[in-house]
């Protein structure tokens, strides 16, 4: 059975690395990363590395690298399809059959996609535009933003914007710039209508400030849209469709902008709103993220655990809110993290208050009220139980349910201890009642796998009664597999090929291998105000071939992305590339060490950084004229030895092009201020 493009899609974004790895290794928790003795070699101290934030490992060890897909296969001796299995069962994604025969299906909806992300762009700049000079614009979407005291600083980190009160402004401007009607309605920017035989459309988004929803890599996904205007028909917010690039319940507004200060600070402000978050970003608290205005949900929660184990939920002055809201609470703590919990005042919510009592009573506050949320549910419920004592067995049994889903059997005990001393009850009483719900919970469980196994052997039974026998055996196609090419082999994360002895080729190798590692981290860098990296880069070698197989994939793959106007980096290969791709891909951009800030501010030790703005271009026309050189030293080698066995008539020929390129090397020399460059 050929699994469908979108279903591997899906597995792949919801595969959290650090929950795949930890279910064979023992992780610890060092910076950024994780770290563990590498299982694909023999080590005493740790270099197997696993990075959250990019969904990637890398030993420096031997090498081995990959996403979660590329772990399972590596770890169980698993092929590309039975790894992807693998990870569907794991997260309950039910497995869709593709049965066309070629992937042109793949490539139309990844076409899609692309085209969705780009008119977004397009939409949120048109957007912000109408803000910052329209005049409509500037009288109603930027006295609502100032009224709300956002700084245009502010306004231009979250990219906000204006919807003009027109039915068709943004469909003509988009139609100007060559984007179709049915993309912008995909996209969900569009609305068609068929009334009475006649199909009507316009623009979903009229009259409204705009807020955009960004995904972790940056790019606009969808809109959160604010009325400014009274009007009982329409509702104060309206969002974006779920489309190809977009599902809400896997999205947080403000984790682009948030994920770096949550990972450094170990905890995530979750709140609600749109303003909330921006409020205080504003006011220097920079690790909040929020849920839109809808229900957590586990892949929300998920997403977090990328960056943190620490959630701290800051729910609104309105008691009836927060009942609604405790839910959560018990989602949070299934995934294994850490929950506390804070209550603003009657009638404030995260953004009144800061700006009601300013950012340093409001970080403050934060400070003298997080509670865990034994202690914050247990407050909640006992005002309410009094003492009533069916009402409060049943406050101290949906305490208990709650620490049941928590993981860990040790936080679960403190936890039923610490609820029995705020109930003034036995704490082996409570955990008699976790046992009890957890051997239920196991219980039903082991029936929903028996009745979905049922289901299977049912669905298999169909199916082998429809098609005939030998379909089954049909392989995917290729580029779809992982299957390691035969002409290479792997020494020291390059791909060489394998006579050994080839020391030209070899040199080549890293010569391609620099290319990509430039293409993939700098090629978006802006050279002048014409010309980006990437295009002086593959205008550069676009006369020379590139002899790794799985050099000339990548590079081919970046061609196409930026053929489809994609921006195309190392998150969008370990997105969209076959293992063996993304394995190279990661090994090529993942560097072990880096040099401390501190050590540069402390001792006055400064070292040059190829990122530098003013050291980037020179790196780069380095690297070309060595990989040119390179390739003429390749080019001097065939015909010495052709002239071993040339015709006379060909000899000329082939010492006149010999001396021509042996003067390019030396103009190369010259260039890299090199008398002697090794061969």
């Amino acid at each position: 059975m050929r699994i469908s493009s979108q279903t591997v899609q899906k597995i792949k974004d919801s595969a959290d690395i650090v929950e795949v790895v930890q279910d064979f290794l023992s992780l610890k928790k060092k910076g950024q990363n994780y770290w563990a003795c590498c299982p694909f070699h023999n080590e005493k101290s740790p270099s197997f590395s696993v990075a959250p934030a990019k969904g990637i490992y890398k030993c420096f060890g031997c090498g081995a690298a990959g996403d979660s897909v590329k772990f399972v296969m590596d770890i169980e001796g698993l092929s590309y399809p039975e790894a992807l299995k693998y990870l569907a069962s794991k997260y309950n994604i039910e497995i869709e059959e593709d049965k066309s025969t070629n992937t042109d299906d793949y490539k139309a909806w990844q076409s899609l996609r692309e085209s969705i992300l780009i008119v977004m762009q397009f939409a949120q700049r048109h957007y912000q535009k109408l803000l910052q000079h329209d005049q409509e614009g500037l009288s109603l979407g930027m006295s609502y933003f100032r009224e709300r005291g956002f700084t245009p600083q502010t306004i231009e980190k979250f990219g906000l914007g204006y919807s003009k009160d027109d039915w068709h402004d943004l469909e003509q401007s988009a139609t100007k710039e060559g984007f179709t009607q049915e993309i912008l309605e995909k996209a969900g920017l569009l609305i068609k209508k068929e009334e009475n035989g006649k199909v009507n459309q316009y623009d979903r988004f009229r009259g409204r400030v705009m807020f955009p929803v960004y995904d972790l890599a940056g790019k606009v996904i969808a809109f959160g849209a604010r009325i400014l205007k009274k009007d009982d028909k329409q509702p104060k917010y309206l969002n974006s469709p779920e489309n190809e690039v977009y599902k809400k319940s896997e999205v947080l507004y403000g984790i682009f902008q948030a994920k770096n200060e949550i990972r450094n600070q170990d905890n995530c402000y979750l709140c609600e709103g749109y303003t909330d978050v921006i409020s205080l970003h504003q006011a220097g608290i920079t690790n909040v993220v929020a849920s839109s205005g809808t229900s957590l949900t586990e892949g929300q929660i998920r997403l977090i655990k990328r960056f943190t184990d620490n959630i701290t939920v800051l729910y609104d002055g309105d008691n009836a809110g927060i009942k609604a809201s405790l839910r959560g609470i018990d989602l949070i703590l299934e995934q294994g993290l850490n929950v506390r919990a804070v209550v603003f005042p009657d009638g404030e919510d995260p953004d009144s208050y800061v700006q009601k009592v300013g950012s340093m009573a409001f970080k403050d506050f934060l400070k003298e009220n997080a509670k865990d949320f034994i202690t914050f549910k247990a407050e909640m419920l006992l005002g309410e139980v009094k003492t009533d004592p069916i009402r409060k067995a049943g406050a101290i049994r949906e305490i208990t349910n709650s620490i049941s889903k928590i993981p860990d059997s040790i936080k679960r005990e403190v936890y039923a201890k610490q609820c029995a001393e705020l109930f003034d009850i036995e704490a082996h009483t409570l955990l008699v009642e976790i046992d009890k719900i957890l051997i239920q919970k196991g219980l039903q469980e082991e029936k929903r796998k028996q009745e979905e196994q049922k289901r299977n052997e049912a669905k298999q039974k169909q199916q082998s009664a429809d098609l005939p026998p030998f379909l089954d055996d049909i392989p995917l196609p290729t580029e779809e597999y992982y299957t390691p090419s035969q002409e290479i082999y792997y020494e020291e994360d390059i791909a060489l090929f394998q006579r050994k002895d080839n020391k030209v080729l070899r040199t080549i190798a890293v010569h391609e291998r620099e290319c990509v590692r430039l293409l993939l981290k700098y090629g978006n860098y802006q050279v002048d105000s014409e010309t980006k990296l990437w295009q002086y880069l593959l205008s550069e070698i676009e006369e020379l071939q590139f002899h790794t197989p799985v050099y000339f994939k990548i590079l081919t793959m970046y061609k196409e992305a930026i053929g489809q106007g994609i921006e195309a980096d190392d998150s969008y290969m370990i997105r969209f590339g076959t293992p063996e791709v993304v394995e190279t891909v990661v090994n090529v951009t993942t560097e072990k060490y880096q040099a401390s800030e501190n050590w540069e501010l402390m001792h006055e030790i400064f070292i040059p950084h190829e990122s530098d703005a003013e050291r980037l271009p020179n790196t780069v026309y380095e690297y070309v004229i060595r990989h040119k050189y390179k390739f003429i030293i390749k080019l001097l080698k065939e015909i010495e030895e052709e002239l071993h066995t040339a015709e006379e008539e060909a000899m000329q020929m082939l010492l006149d092009r010999y001396f021509h390129l042996n003067e390019v090397k030396k103009t190369m020399l010259a260039d890299l201020g090199t008398v002697i460059l090794p061969e």
